[in-house]
């Protein structure tokens, strides 16, 4: 037998390799295009971040080293351009030489893989785009970067910029990894959402987390062009052009946008694709033509859970179907049965990834399914270094058979997501998923392991025990029920669902004695326990419809956001106007305090430090957890303003670790230095003659040479927003406040003589009489001139606006960056 195998990576490889194992007298030939075979593809993001040190570790065989072991014939550089079915050969290219010849074949083996999507955009040929799928890729990409590395080291230029296009596992990876090297990175996703492998509640938490790392997401966007910028900006860097109206310029561009099955020369030659452009096969991973074979990339598959056959550009698959396809060949009976997707991705410390069907391939296909969503710790809680692990399982109404699970967290993430994808493969149930018998210490899990804890849930809602509602359907599934928040007023004061009552469950038994039976209840926590706990007392107390809330308010934040409201908070105590810095720092007493702020959202974290800070004595040090990325900002802006030192910020799982050490102060005195030649405003009023006033003051306070910061927070905030911003899949709530607010600068009235637009017409006519700028030619002046337009963070939760929808170079922050800001101004405006 004389076997051709056509691709020698992944697939390509085993396929070669499992055929002589099985017969030692059989003549192979491996044809690969590029020039290097079976590299660790996967491994290559990682060889550019230098986490992988050696390039040579990456290179796992070399056509020497499979003919000495296997007595194999891998010709390299070498690319296959058609075939002939009838007389059995392949015709072949030589890369370097282009010499043409062909070669016949008993069998032949289709390993092409997927080639990368470079979509036909202006400038995409531009020497500063690539792509990454091969080691020459690979090569030139850091080459490049060690290039402008070392430009920036010699003083020769400034920051180094890079650009990712698509927001998918490996475009996440190329975004740390050149994160690691010092790089700052911008991420461009079409979709709403990184991650398309998972479900968007899944995703979010890792979202948070990219950008607390200090990546840029650029959602619902894609790149619209690419423009070579002038030698002054660097040799061969390029402006990224979106399509949102946003300009990037980089030094790099990576295309990651998805790939393509490589079928061109399998369609040539007639071979039958399926139903999504792949190559089809039956289980034996023959093609229509009996002579040739197919696995990999370029294949489809059918799924274990889904009807139709499906593209999965997986490594393991391609392994497994490569062995199968050389069995085949080689006389057996082997049997490739279903792809269901398993993945997995490490973006910085965090760790995400699925198995099984997603909630949206589930539904495009119609088929039923229930969801459940838990937030256990990956190990025990009370053992260090663990964090909150997000976990949703999707399972058979009927029957409770395993759909599809997605998971994200911190540890543990990997060896769960293992276990639901046996569960899939076995064909088990959630009830199956109750009974297993998991490895169990404090360092590693916990005596009900997360994979128990999601059977329980699952298996209470089969059973009857469990009703659930779910975030996506806020907030139609609450109205004309009675919504109650059974956490503590504490976590109740820090946010709640709107419309929400707290009863907190230590005193729900008695608070429910006198309410009416027949109304509904809809019933939240944290995470789902407590308010499961309440949901069977008033079952069990004759309650007719009660459910709550799957995966409580830690999922429904993940879905929708804060964007609903926050209660009033007590007001931040302000030591400016009772103390003055002094001039030394203090010394540190070696006492430090810590402070978990986890699960707090501005002003949250500040205002618990504040107290913690009152309470320290100077030179002592408060150790804080936070999970806000804001903080990062809004921390070191309120030790400024107060006279404390930043010790260290690091960041920690979903935030951060900071320490901060309380300054010596002193009594203020009548001759404490003012703040000089810079002026500060608060813009909360979203009229147009006040959001007017704030911008002449600020052009004539820059013309004066003063710097200006503008904070803008709640209805003020209108002012900055874009007149048309990309496109975004909204909630319900930030659709509502969308509608209601004004989009823009032109569309602000009038506070008072607005008269259903006259009188604010009649103004703008005035103004333009009188040859003064409109205010979008206000805020544009403001901005040339160095003004830093500031979007509180918070106002942003609340309203349900994103950084796509304000202007261009408008920067975020939260009320201490403000009050930095303040306590450098000479001048400090409420407007």
């Amino acid at each position: 037998m004389k076997l051709v195998v056509v691709g020698g990576v992944a697939a390509g490889a085993s396929t070669a390799a499992r055929a002589r194992r099985l017969d030692e007298q059989a003549e192979i030939v491996v044809f690969e295009r590029g020039h290097h075979v079976s590299f660790a593809n996967c491994g290559l993001p990682y060889h550019v971040g230098e986490v992988i040190t050696e390039r040579s570790r990456l290179l796992l065989q070399t056509p020497e080293s499979l003919r000495e072991s296997l007595n194999l014939d891998v010709r390299v550089g070498t690319e296959v351009i058609a075939i002939d079915r009838k007389k059995r050969t392949v015709t072949v290219r030589e890369v370097d030489s282009g010499k043409e010849y062909t070669e016949s074949y008993d069998k032949l083996a289709l390993c092409m893989g997927a080639e990368p999507v470079r979509p036909p955009l202006p400038g995409i040929d531009h020497p500063a785009v690539e792509v990454l799928r091969r080691i020459g890729d690979m090569d030139r990409i850091k080459s490049r970067l060690d290039d402008a590395l070392a430009a920036q080291k010699a003083g020769r230029r400034g920051v180094v910029t890079a650009v990712v296009v698509g927001a998918g596992y490996i475009g996440l990876e190329m975004a740390e990894n050149l994160h690691h090297r010092g790089v700052r990175v911008d991420v461009v996703e079409l979709a709403d959402q990184i991650l398309p492998p998972v479900d968007s509640d899944i995703a979010a938490p890792v979202e948070q987390h990219l950008r607390s790392r200090g990546i840029g997401l650029h959602l619902s966007t894609a790149a619209a062009a690419f423009q070579p910028l002038a030698d002054s900006d660097g040799p061969n860097r390029v402006s990224v052009e979106l399509t949102s109206g946003t300009t990037v310029k980089a030094d790099l561009v990576i295309l990651a946008a998805g790939v393509r099955p490589a079928v061109d020369l399998a369609k040539a030659a007639g071979i039958e694709l399926g139903e999504r452009g792949g190559i089809k096969v039956d289980t034996g991973m023959r093609t229509s033509d009996p002579h040739i074979w197919a696995a990999g990339d370029a294949v489809e598959t059918p799924h274990p859970v889904l009807p139709g056959s499906y593209l999965a550009p997986l490594a393991g698959p391609a392994n497994r179907q490569a062995r199968v396809a050389a069995e085949n060949i080689c006389g057996r009976d082997t049997h490739y049965r279903s792809t269901q997707g398993t993945s997995i991705v490490k973006v910085f410390d965090m760790v995400a990834g699925g198995t099984g069907a997603t909630k949206r391939q589930l539904d495009a296909a119609g088929v039923e399914y229930r969801v459940v969503h838990v937030h256990p710790s990956g190990h025990a809680g009370y053992y260090p270094g663990t964090a909150m692990m997000h976990i949703k399982v999707l399972f058979s109404p009927d029957d409770g058979r395993v759909l599809g699970a997605q998971a994200c967290g911190f540890d543990g993430v990997d060896k769960r997501l293992d276990l639901f994808a046996m569960a899939i493969r076995a064909g088990l149930t959630v009830y199956d998923l109750e009974e297993q018998e998991l490895a169990y210490a404090p360092p590693f899990g916990s005596a009900k392991d997360p994979i128990n804890m999601a059977g329980f849930v699952a298996s209470n809602v089969l059973r009857g025990d469990l009703t659930l509602w779910y975030s996506e359907d806020f907030p139609s599934a609450t109205e004309g029920t009675r919504l109650v928040d059974v956490r503590t007023p504490e976590e109740y004061d820090i946010w709640h669902i709107p419309g929400a009552e707290n009863v907190p469950l230590a005193t729900f038994r008695d608070a429910i004695a006198d309410w009416d039976r027949t109304q509904p209840v809809r019933l939240y926590c944290a995470v789902g326990f407590r308010s499961y706990l309440a949901h069977r007392i008033l079952v069990q107390s004759g309650f007719a419809d009660v459910a709550t809330l799957s995966g409580g308010s830690t999922t429904f934040t993940h879905i929708h956001g804060h964007a609903e409201s926050y209660e009033p908070q007590p007001p931040m105590e302000n030591y400016a106007e009772k103390v003055s810095v002094a001039s030394s720092v203090a010394a540190a007493t070696g006492q430090t305090t810590d402070l978990d702020c986890t699960g707090l959202a501005c002003p949250g974290p500040i205002m618990r430090l504040a107290g913690a800070m009152k309470a320290a004595n100077a030179g002592d040090e408060i150790r804080v957890t936070v999970s806000d990325p804001g903080f990062a900002l809004d921390g070191p802006a309120w030790a400024s303003k107060n006279g404390h030192t930043l010790v260290s910020m690091d960041p920690k799982g979903p935030g951060y670790v900071a320490t901060f050490r309380k300054g010596g102060v002193a009594p203020v005195t009548a001759s404490s230095p003012q703040g000089k030649n810079k002026t500060s405003m608060v813009v909360f009023s979203g009229d147009l003659d006040k959001v007017l006033a704030a911008f002449i003051i600020a052009n004539g306070a820059l013309a004066m040479g003063d710097d200006v910061s503008m904070f803008f927070t709640f209805w003020g905030l209108n002012a900055l927003r874009r007149v048309d911003p990309p496109r975004r899949e909204k909630k319900a709530m930030e659709k509502m406040f969308g509608a209601m607010m004004p989009r823009g600068a032109d569309k602000l009235t009038l506070s008072q003589m607005h008269m259903a637009g006259a009188g604010t017409a009649m103004i703008k006519n005035v103004m333009k009489q009188h040859d003064v700028q409109p205010l979008p030619e206000l805020i544009a002046s403001a901005q040339q001139a160095g003004a830093r337009l500031i979007g509180c963070t918070m106002t942003m939760d609340l309203l349900g606006i994103a950084q796509s929808d304000l202007l261009e170079g408008v920067e975020l922050g939260g009320v201490a960056t403000f009050l930095g800001e303040a306590n450098e101004s000479g001048t400090t405006l409420f407007i």
